[in-house]
């Protein structure tokens, strides 16, 4: 047997093994234990703000962390595909609505992060739906968070 031919034969026993090594690996992790743990839906900030907003809005009903695809459908159209994915992983912190569940506005609490470019671009595309199905979008800062009364006058208005 000629070299070429010995390492062609070498190159391919090294093919099959590092493949079933592979198999056999992505086998082993989906078999592995996964560890869950559990959270707590809404960070010690958040939960502050959802506080005065249920004090403050005692007539209205208070949701918290919801899809914005629950609340926003998307025409099937050309655009459909690249404007759901650009929502369907984003939520909304707060969403006020009246007791028969229509949506009033929508309240998102902002960080620093929202302060970063990509921050940014999700926060446009998350104004774009809400405004283009017609809901009312309200920003405020996390570090400036309204009082009870600054909520009420937000909505009075």
């Amino acid at each position: 047997m000629d070299i070429p031919t010995l390492a062609l034969i070498l190159l391919a026993l090294f093919v099959v093994i590092a493949v079933r090594k592979l198999k056999h690996d992505r086998v082993e992790a989906i078999q592995r234990p996964v560890r869950f743990f559990g959270k707590v839906p809404l960070n010690r900030t958040e939960q502050v703000l959802f506080h005065r907003l249920v004090q403050a809005l005692p007539n209205c009903i208070v949701l918290a962390q919801v899809q914005i695809s629950q609340l926003v459908g998307i025409d099937k159209g050309v655009h459909w595909d690249g404007w759901f994915n650009r929502i369907s992983r984003k939520s909304a912190d707060f969403v006020v609505c009246l007791k028969d569940f229509t949506v009033v506005c929508v309240i998102d609490l902002d960080d620093r992060t929202h302060e970063r470019d990509d921050g940014k671009r999700s926060d446009d595309y998350k104004d774009t739906a809400l405004t283009g199905a017609g809901i009312k979008i309200l920003r405020w800062k996390a570090a400036d968070m309204p009082d009870v009364d600054t909520i009420r006058k937000a909505f009075l208005e």
